[in-house]
């Protein structure tokens, strides 16, 4: 099979992602104007999967189950109307995760997500028949075991959002992490993190600092930083994949 008829597969968390973008925030018992209130499909395989294949790029899209409700309905029409290989799994008894997404006018956002039952389909190597690059959600159960299986058919594995402690560390080739995941969870500096996680084996590790740059070290020990480029967006969900995925 030559390189051209591969396929990246993308695994992780389904979602339906509302994005809610007040004028200002209100203050308790107080109001406020929405500016934007829609919805998008949503999860960072989902994004990931839907950004390459915008960009000419063969993706296939697996992971947590869908429900039968509204928002699992809604989403699949939307991922019907794209290039991505979708192999979906949908169980009526499932309600299908959500997250509200509330982002200021300054680019913050605050996330909160509904999820009901993260049940999914485990990957087999049929599935990884025809792959070149899997991206894990390191949030979903079966990741762990998705990861080890393309490691044993020397497919390159990548994720986001993981420290060296986590057990996927020393099965990824790429990582990329957030400035913001990172203060949340108390990880400590950037650069310490990134040498753990290359110690552990990592050989690239991308952490991004939102509108400012990207850090980029490398497992020979260069570093250097890629400044942002300015673009209008409405939610950044899967951002750091696609530039893990380019750097691959």
């Amino acid at each position: 099979m030559s390189d051209s008829e591969k396929v990246v597969l993308c695994y992780g968390i389904l979602a339906v992602d509302q994005i809610v973008r007040p004028e200002v925030f209100p203050e308790p018992d107080g109001h406020a104007r929405l500016l934007i209130n829609e919805e998008f499909p949503g999860g960072e395989s989902t994004n990931v999967a839907i950004t390459l294949s915008g960009l000419g790029v063969s993706t296939r899209l697996m992971g947590s189950t869908l429900g039968d409700d509204c928002p699992g309905q809604w989403l699949q029409s939307r991922l019907r109307d794209t290039a991505v290989d979708c192999r979906l799994n949908v169980d009526p008894a499932i309600r299908t995760t959500q997250a509200i997404i509330l982002s200021s006018q300054d680019q913050k956002r605050s996330i909160m997500g509904f999820f009901p039952d993260l049940r999914s389909l485990p990957i087999d190597k049929e599935d990884l028949q025809d792959v070149c690059l899997l991206s894990v959600d390191p949030f979903l159960g079966p990741s762990l075991d998705a990861a080890h299986q393309a490691r044993e058919e020397d497919i390159p594995v990548f994720s986001i959002e993981i420290t060296e402690q986590h057990p996927l560390a020393e099965l990824f080739q790429i990582v990329v992490l957030s400035r913001g995941f990172l203060r949340r969870h108390d990880c400590g500096d950037y650069q310490d993190v990134a040498v753990g996680l290359m110690k552990s084996g990592v050989q690239t590790v991308l952490v991004t600092q939102g509108a400012e740059k990207v850090n980029v070290f490398k497992e020979d020990g260069s570093t250097f930083h890629q400044q942002a480029y300015p673009v209008q967006v409405e939610d950044t969900t899967g951002a750091g994949g696609i530039s893990g995925m380019r750097r691959k």
